[in-house]
Formats: C-alpha cells, structure tokens, sequence
C-alpha cells in the first residue's frame, strides 16, 4: 500500500541462477492483484477506487482503468473463460467488468457486515459458476444464474429505473448502460431513446419534476442532469463533487431537490439558484443526524420528510427548517423496555429532540443496532407516505410505509411515532422494494428473485393498537414475472384500471392488472390494447353501482365537506381540464360502455361523479323577447325587386383606321406604299358590313 514498489515481479532466466526483477510505482498503493495467464494482464485493487489493467512488460502506465467504485477497491479476481472481472470495494459493492470493452457489466449491493474493520478473500469457481466471499470468520456464497436468451428483452443492459409520466401516458425507463427509452403504455411501443445520456456509466435513479416537463437522471458518475423531452440537458447538477458516488433517490420538491444514497447527509440544490449549467450542492442546514447512509425519503405536504438509512433508521424532518426532530427504528422500542428499569430518562421519546438524542444516546443505541443488525436486516430501501390517510393519520392510524432488508414491511403513525405492524412480505429473498397507489388502496413489493406481489391494504392499520399487528394484509396476487431482481415499481392508472409496471435486472420491463390480467413485456413483437384487455375490476363495480344510486340525490349539494374538497382540489390545480378519451379502435357499440368504465374526474370518496363540464353553470328561464316588426324589404317588395329596363348596349367606340395611326410616319416622306392602301380599303369595307350587321341586330330585338 505505497507509491513505490507497489507491485513486484521476479523471474530467472535459463542461464542465469539470479532473480531480475521490476516493480510497479502506483499512487497511494494497492489492496490486491490477480494475474491472467491467457491475456497475460494484471489487475490491481486500487487504493484510489479504480482498477488499473496493466500489462506485465509496461510498467510506466497502465492499459485500461476500469472507473465505478465510489470506495477503495480491496479485491480482483478474474473470469477466464468469459475475459470478465470481479471486484470488490470497502463499501460492499460488488462489480463484473467486461476486460475488452471495459465497462460494468453488473452492480452488486451485497448486504454485508457493517463493519469497517475485516479482511476480505476471493475465490472464484469457474466451473460451477460460483464466487465465495470471506469476511473474518463469515463465508459469503454468490450463484451466478443462466442466461435468458429466449426472453424478450426491453433493453440491452439491466433496467435500473422505471417511471410513468401520467402527462404524456407513457413510461420512461433507464438502464445500465446510460440509455433512457419511453414507451407508450397504451400498446408497448418504444417512442423514442436517448443514448449516452451520462457517457458510459449507470443511470441509477430518476425522477420527473412537479409538472412533468422535465426528467432528472442521476448516474454513478456522481452526477444528476435535467432534460426536457426532445433530449436537450438544460442544467447538470455536480452531486459527488467531481467524484463518483452511488446515487439512490431523488426526490424533487417544490423549492429543493434532494438526493441522497452514499452519505448520512442530504444533498440539497435550490432551483431557484439555477442561473448556470453547472450547478454545485448546497449545505443542509439540519447536518448528519443518521449513523449509515442514506437509502431512500419520501415527503408528505405540507413540509414532513422522512429519510430511511442502511442500518434500519427513519429520521424525520420539517423541511422548512431543514431540522430533525424524531428518529423511528424498529428496535428501538424493544430497547426502551428493556432499558426502561435502569436508564428510563436516557432513553429516546418524542419530546426529547434529535441533538440530545445523538449527544447521550448515539454510543448506546449505535451499539445495540451494530450487534441486533450486522447484516443490514433492517435497511430500509423504499418509504411511501399514505397521503390519502391525512384524518386516520391524527387518530392513530398508519401514515408511513418502508420497506427493505429481510424481507419485511412496516407501518408507523409519525404523529405518535409509533410502529403500528409489520409483517413478512417475502420470505428467503433478502431486500425488497415496495410502490402505492394514489388512493393507497394497494401495495406492491417485488424482490431479488423477480417475484411480484400485490397486497389489499386499503382496511389495514386504520386505527391505533397497543400491540404491534403482525398478521399481513389480504394478499390479492403473487407471481414471478421477472427472471432477476425487480430494479423499480411504479402503479398508475390508466383507462379507469390499475396498472403495475416493474423492472428488472433481466433487462424486461412488464405491466400487468391487479387481479389476474396476463404480463406484457415492453418491446415485445405483438402490440397489445390496455382497454381492451383488462376487465373491469370489483372496485369499478361497486364504484357503478354508487353512481346508479347517486342519480336520485340533487345536482347540487349543500354538504360543507364536498364543496371544501372540491374548492380544495381546484386550488391544487390552476389548470383543471375535464376531458374525455376516446380509443379510435373500439368500435361504436363497445364505445358506451367503454364511457360507462372511464375514470372519476376526482380521488376523493365524498366525489363519486361528476356530470359534464358544465356542471358549475346556473340554468335559468330565458326571457321574453319583444315582438319584431317586418322589416321594410318585405313590406315593399316592388321597391326593392322591381326589374329594371335593359339598358341598350353601349356604343362601341369605332377604333382608328391603321391609315391614320400610321399616317403621322409615312405622311411626311411620301411612303405609301400600294399594299398599305389596299388594306386601308379593304378595312373600311368590313367595318361597313360589321356596323350594318349591328344595326339589324338592335331593330330585331327592339321589334
């Protein structure tokens, strides 16, 4: 691990019985090498984050630098048979590299043990396909997988981020190799691509702003930009400071933009700063409140934040004033009874603010979480707000959803910072990832073996319990419609249904229904109809029903609630367009029903229907118009219609022999010639016969 001498080679020669020997001088030094005998290069763990390839004979410089660690590299070991390599960082991230091209192949997040100090070795077993990882006296075993051929695949490398433009009606996806695609969700079909969006890293994240106008896209080059949808980057945010960084979420709010994934602070930018096309970060007033990173937040208006942490911490925040004042842990409240004979007072409570809470409880508690969750069981990777539960919320019931390490999921109040449930989503599979709909009626969670489920959540955790509730939620569809690990969920509606969009490692995107609808695949060659294939749901039903009964109450009512939702809504909104959409490929008789199914102008349960667009207009008796009297072209008609006497042609002005127009140019030099005098007669007489012709004419029609 030093400048000079960093890596050493020793050979003898035949003849000679003396060792020669050369060296390599690599800045700040190196963890580990490996050799391949077949391509007969080096590859070096970097102290310095990179993995150098270096040819055995060049010692000035290496042949290829293989960038994407956002820590010290502390082991190589390469593939021979595929020309691949492994390596292996401090921060527990595993990568495959493709030697020819040099470029990633694979990330790996592996939930490790945190600690910082251990000693990592490597052995790869070509033949079974197998790499074993050592940590102290724990052995960790990785399986690689057979390759899909057959699948369809949306993209050439693994889809990393999905997300659904309700604007636009498409889905916009991002994968491993810097490509972002959009897709129209109503059939399938690719619109159009950006390529190299961040050069050859990995677009790990994205997020579209509050009007859906523009795409952010955050890669591992430690870099977010902003794009608008004909792929002009307008700003590029310098997130790692010229450094590369593991980019989890981003998350756009009204005056900030958030990012977060591989620190324990918040990065912040403020767009209205945004007057260059290079944009620094700006300082978080409310500093490091978590003991490990940042995984994941979410926010709930008007100014809640939540950020969730790898060691199972959900800090939250006002973010107006950028400061913390309470942290959730799932452990935490088992360690309250345990400690509550001894250090009742020490412990953490909802009055006691974050800072006394980091000043006397940081060592106690950041030990107690190191010895229950050395293997990151308790990450969290995903937090949901349950907005639409703002009145059960202050009544007990849940508000906050996360999800992450072992598998679990859990549900908290945040006004009485409590955890209310949690249960075992997917048993065996390690980290999962979750996404709600807008009315949180249901809850989907994938894992890292591809498989999907949806949970009916709309009854559970209404009301506050003293004992935590571990029976699950009513589990409505299970199945695998991915390969590999789901990267990315996204529900939205479309066409009055649900829909689910997933993303996967296998490099396929899918979208289904709730209930047993058949599994598309982006890409695919068969294009499909959204309205034409789901039925309709048990929810849509009942929701015809209500409108039936709905018809005999009046067109306007005097409840206070519905007229202060709908003034809400409206305000939320500045522009508020009712329209309707109409699918050219139905046809006429299908058309009424498809009207009977299309979606409520409005997510509030008070609001069942709206009737038209002209719903808000007073309707009054027209008054009486005054009697009109004819108008005078009527009365008269002879005035206006008599026919007038025919006007007698007039007389056509005889035009000038061409005798005289000339005789101004012969006149004075005598040049008449014969032919000119004989035309002259000539014209005269047929001027005679034509006048005589007229005049016989104008007595006939006289007579």
């Amino acid at each position: 691990t030093s400048n000079t001498n960093t890596v050493v080679m020793a050979w003898r020669e035949k003849s000679k019985k003396h060792l020669k020997i050369t060296s390599f001088d690599i800045a700040q030094g190196v963890h580990a090498f490996d050799y391949h005998s077949r391509l007969n290069l080096i590859a070096t763990a970097g102290i310095n984050n990179k993995v150098c390839l270096w040819n055995p004979y060049v010692v000035s410089k290496p042949v290829g630098v293989l960038w994407g660690h956002s820590a010290s590299v502390i082991a190589v070991q390469f593939f021979a048979e595929r020309k691949q390599l492994f390596s292996f960082s401090r921060d527990k991230v595993l990568r495959l590299w493709d030697i020819q091209h040099q470029l990633s192949i694979q990330r790996i997040a592996c939930s490790f043990p945190k600690s910082q100090d251990f000693r990592c070795l490597f052995h790869f077993d070509e033949a079974y396909g197998r790499l074993f990882i050592s940590f102290n006296n724990q052995l960790a075993l990785l399986a690689m997988e057979s390759e899909a051929n057959n699948r369809v695949r949306s993209h050439q490398k693994p889809v990393t981020c999905i997300l659904y433009n309700s604007l636009l009606k498409q889905v916009i996806s991002s994968d491993a190799g810097s490509t972002v695609s959009f897709w129209m969700i109503d059939t399938g079909q690719k619109i159009k691509q950006f390529t190299g969006c961040h050069g050859n890293a990995e677009i790990s994240t994205m997020a579209l702003d509050a009007n859906e106008t523009r795409l952010l896209t955050g890669s591992t080059d430690g870099t977010v930009k902003v794009w608008d949808f004909n792929g002009y980057c307008h700003h590029t945010l310098n997130v790692g400071k010229d450094g590369a960084v593991d980019i989890s979420q981003i998350l756009v709010l009204k005056k900030t933009i958030l990012i977060t994934g591989w620190e324990r602070a918040i990065t912040v930018f403020r767009p209205q700063n945004f007057n260059r096309f290079f944009i620094q970060p700006e300082e978080w007033k409310g500093g490091i409140q978590h003991q490990d990173d940042i995984l994941c937040a979410a926010f709930l208006p008007p100014q809640t934040l939540a950020t969730g942490s790898y060691d199972g911490e959900i800090v939250l925040w006002n973010n107006s004033t950028e400061n913390a004042h309470y942290v959730l842990h799932p452990d935490y409240q088992r360690l309250l009874k345990s400690k509550s004979d001894t250090e009742p007072q020490d412990l953490l409570s909802a009055e006691k603010s974050p800072s006394s809470y980091h000043m006397a409880d940081q060592a106690t508690l950041a030990a107690y979480t190191l010895e229950i969750d050395t293997e990151g069981n308790n990450a969290v990777m995903r937090l949901c707000f349950l907005e639409a539960r703002k009145t059960n919320a202050t009544t007990g019931g849940a508000n906050l959803i996360s999800c992450g390490g072992s598998g679990y999921v859990r549900f908290w109040n945040t006004f009485k910072k409590q955890l209310l449930a949690e249960f075992l989503a997917h048993r065996g599979a390690g980290s999962i990832i979750m996404s709600i709909d807008k009315l949180n009626r249901y809850l989907t969670t994938g894992d890292l073996d591809g498989c999907l489920k949806i949970w009916n959540i709309e009854d559970y955790c209404l009301n506050s319990s003293e004992n935590k509730v571990t029976q699950p939620p009513t589990l409505i569809r299970s199945f695998q419609p991915h390969e590999d690990r789901i990267t990315s969920l996204e529900v939205c509606e479309r066409g009055g249904h649900l829909l689910i969009v997933s993303s996967s490692a296998d490099c396929s995107i899918c979208v289904t229904g709730i209930c047993n609808a058949p599994v598309w695949i982006f890409g695919q060659a068969k294009h499909w109809h959204i309205d034409n294939c789901l039925s309709p749901s048990k929810r849509e039903m009942e929701s015809e029903t209500q409108e039936q009964s709905m018809r005999a109450k009046p067109l306007f009512s005097k409840d206070p609630t519905e007229y202060s939702l709908l003034n809400k809504k409206n305000k939320d909104h500045s522009t508020y367009k009712l329209s309707e959409d109409i699918n050219l490929d139905i046809k006429y008789e299908e058309r009424d029903i498809y009207k009977k199914k299309t979606p409520k102008l409005y997510y509030d349960e008070t609001i069942q229907k709206s009737a038209s667009a002209f719903r808000s207009l007073s309707i009054r008796g027209l008054k009486e118009l005054p009697e009109v009297k004819k108008p005078s072209f009527l009365l008269d008609l002879e005035k206006y219609f008599r026919e007038e006497p025919e006007e007698e042609h007039p007389q056509i002005p005889e035009l000038p022999l061409l005798s005289e127009t000339l005789k101004a140019v012969f006149v004075e030099k005598n040049l008449f010639p014969k032919e000119i005098l004989d035309h002259e007669r000539k014209a005269k007489q047929l001027h005679q016969e034509t006048s005589c012709e007229v005049k016989i004419k104008r007595n006939k029609k006289q007579l």
